[in-house]
């Protein structure tokens, strides 16, 4: 199944594709499967083991076959991020040879982990903001596995019982930030964190739809105009290895996202490119990108690198003038 996150009224709801369209899958579980308290929550169903690709047709099908499955579709749903609060987003860096070369960096015998932060992530259709100071940005195309159950220090052979899905993560990066904390030897954390730097989904894919996450084509288009392609199969650590790997180091909770790393080409961004990140048999990613709305008070805004602003007391005492006339 094809699984998604959409606002209904203010409240998310879980949505399932089929052949009639997006059907609002909260809804129909209410009325077929009322016993089923998780359905308003993708998060809260991967958590709750339930065989949900099992029970999601069983109620498309009673709803089909009532006549009333119209009823529950959703012509323009409004995107959320596919899982709105995941334990934790977990990115590897550097997991293509291609793009380890282009990088004129070295490989290591280990994958290379690090943190994407859950409040900037951003769904489908959504728009990617660009910092206020000069910046290379880079779009990362990433295939992405779903945590199905918790797990720790399980072997390779082992991980694809504890994966629930696939789904397509834009490992946004900022590249001369990038380069300047290289330096201070925190290359990842501060420059993939901006807000809005984590675009996923548009939806999950359950294993069940997926036969071989390690030979799937993936391809880059903005603007419409493929501008790079590359295929799973090119992996350094495949992501039974990857997911293995972590449990290792901590505990893998279910709903946890792990983001398994880009292939080469030319990745940058700028304002006004629409990004479409597309995977075999899981689908298209799309976003916009927009220039800053706003400055950020305590970095340069001339410069793409550089040191904090620091402030003066005199210079804060006229900022906080300023905001209160405002």
């Amino acid at each position: 199944m094809k699984l998604l996150s959409f606002d209904f009224n203010g409240t998310p709801h879980v949505g399932v594709t089929a052949p009639e369209g997006i059907v609002d899958l909260t809804r129909a579980m209410e009325r077929t499967h009322p016993d089923v308290k998780e359905s308003r929550s993708l998060l809260a169903i991967i958590q709750s083991g339930i065989d949900i690709d099992t029970i999601g047709e069983r109620s498309l099908a009673q709803l089909r076959n009532s006549g009333v499955l119209g009823d529950y579709l959703v012509a323009n749903p409004s995107w959320l991020p596919p899982i709105l609060r995941p334990p934790k987003i977990l990115a590897l860096a550097l997991n293509y040879q291609e793009h380890i070369d282009e990088s004129n960096l070295a490989f290591f015998n280990e994958p290379i982990v690090f943190a994407k932060y859950g409040c900037n992530m951003i769904s489908h259709e959504a728009e990617i903001e660009l910092p206020p100071f000069p910046q290379k940005v880079d779009e990362e195309h990433e295939l992405a596995l779903v945590v199905g159950r918790n797990c720790r220090h399980i072997l390779p052979s082992q991980a694809a019982g504890h994966i629930f899905g696939w789904t397509i993560v834009n490992d946004v990066s900022a590249r001369d930030r990038q380069r300047e904390r290289l330096k201070m030897g925190q290359p990842y954390a501060y420059a993939k964190n901006f807000a809005s730097f984590c675009p996923i989904g548009p939806w999950v894919v359950t294993t069940k739809e997926i036969a071989d996450p390690c030979n799937l084509d993936m391809a880059v288009r903005i603007n419409g105009k493929v501008t790079r392609s590359g295929n799973s199969s090119k992996m350094i650590f495949n992501p039974y290895q990857v997911l293995a790997y972590c449990s290792d180091y901590t505990l893998m909770e279910a709903g946890d996202v792990i983001s398994l790393g880009t292939f080469a080409g030319d990745k940058q961004l700028a304002a006004g490119d629409t990004v479409e990140l597309e995977v075999a048999g899981i689908g298209v990613l799309r976003n916009r990108v927009v220039a800053a709305r706003q400055e950020w008070r305590n970095f340069a805004a001339g410069v793409a690198t550089g040191p904090l602003v620091k402030e003066t007391p005199e210079a804060g005492r006229e900022k906080a003038a300023e905001l209160e006339r405002t």
